[in-house]
């Protein structure tokens, strides 16, 4: 039974000192948890793959990776960045991960995400993998943000993940809670926070702000600004 590991952070919140959570930087944690596979011999499937920040933090250890993104745009400019250093070994798909068949790519050995995980991935790289091969990822905390009374459908909580993973065939080999939380003096603080972030606009078109909104009317002085779980598992 692996036990989780969990980090929490706290911070108060003072004007002009700057607080924001680097929500899209790479886990240091979910990089050696990957680079503790034998990467040379491997050919790594990165799932949401984006611009590609994960497959190219990898491109000198892996003998093959192939990105799959459902966005072109982004896999153009990925494909593009290959091309520019000559990195052959990487190949860069656009893809529903959701949907289509690990399979067709070829012979998978370890499957990655950075920020982008589902059951249905879950479930199809479960598909693809061979016994004893691992899913390594890193993806959004169910209490990212949960004070807007919303979260990401690609958000788990911790007995979430664990119940994706062994119905698919893992077994879990490391499980990581990490939340950074931060302090506001008066809801006025959490509102200059929001302007000096930008996020104001973003969470009206998200549908997070009314909900915000009234849990600083409830009193509430606290903002989750990052909040992830890492996992690695083994297939069975």
């Amino acid at each position: 039974m692996v036990e989780w590991k969990r980090q929490r952070i706290e911070g108060t919140y003072r004007p002009g000192e700057g607080h924001e959570a680097k929500h899209g930087s790479l886990s240091e944690t979910l990089l050696r948890l990957i680079r503790e596979e034998p990467l040379r011999e491997r050919t790594v499937l990165d799932v949401g793959c984006g611009t590609g920040r994960l497959s190219f933090a990898l491109a000198e250890e892996a003998g093959r990776i192939i990105g799959i993104d459902w966005s072109d745009q982004v896999i153009q400019e990925a494909g593009q960045h290959a091309r520019t250093l000559g990195l052959d070994h990487i190949t860069f798909m656009c893809g529903d991960a959701e949907r289509i068949e690990y399979r067709e790519l070829g012979p998978i050995d370890l499957v990655v995400a950075h920020l982008c995980m589902s059951d249905e991935i879950i479930r199809r790289a479960a598909a693809v993998l061979a016994p004893g091969c691992c899913i390594a990822f890193s993806t959004l905390h169910r209490d990212q943000w949960k004070e807007s009374g919303r979260s990401s459908r690609f958000a788990y909580g911790e007995q979430d993940v664990e119940t994706a993973l062994t119905a698919s065939g893992f077994d879990p080999i490391y499980l990581e809670a990490e939340h950074e939380v931060l302090s506001f003096a008066a809801a006025a603080d959490a509102l200059a926070y929001m302007e000096a972030l930008d996020l104001i606009g973003k969470w009206k078109t998200d549908s997070r702000w009314e909900g915000f909104l009234a849990y600083l009317e409830r009193g509430g002085r606290e903002l989750t600004i990052r909040a992830r779980v890492t996992v690695k598992a083994r297939r069975r």
